[in-house]
């Protein structure tokens, strides 16, 4: 769902900020408001004060593992959508991020940002229509 300025909300949790600002210039401005988060205390603040039409979660945090901060996000009832990414191609924590709730496991490629967008909507609709 959009927000009240007609974008979709969008939480980059990320410790790499050449990443997020890559990510944000991939997405057109007029369509996404993106916010950063860049660790998981930050992400639990940012997330209790605000809501989002997606996060995308990277696994390696400085402070816990994406897949910790997924499951105090689940513990605490945030059921938003929820793209991991990571810069490995791991089928255990793909598989351990989908239980957990993760509706899309993303590997940093070089498609990674040409296909971001697509990725969004696609998990905004597919698992809206899941909860």
């Amino acid at each position: 769902m959009p927000s009240s300025t007609g974008k979709i909300t969008v939480l980059m949790v990320d410790d790499n900020h050449e990443h997020v600002l890559l990510c944000k210039e991939s997405l057109p401005e007029t369509e996404f408001e993106v916010a950063e988060a860049g660790n998981g205390s930050d992400a639990l603040k940012v997330l209790g004060r605000n809501t989002f039409d997606i996060v995308v979660l990277d696994y390696a945090l400085p402070d816990m593992s994406g897949v910790d901060l997924l499951r105090k996000l689940r513990a605490k009832g945030y059921d938003a959508p929820v793209i991991f990414v990571s810069a490995a191609e791991d089928p255990d924590l793909s598989v351990q991020a989908m239980k957990l709730g993760a509706c899309d496991y993303i590997v940093k490629t070089f498609r990674y940002y040409s296909s971001l967008r697509s990725r969004l909507l696609e998990n905004i609709e597919a698992c809206s229509f899941e909860r």
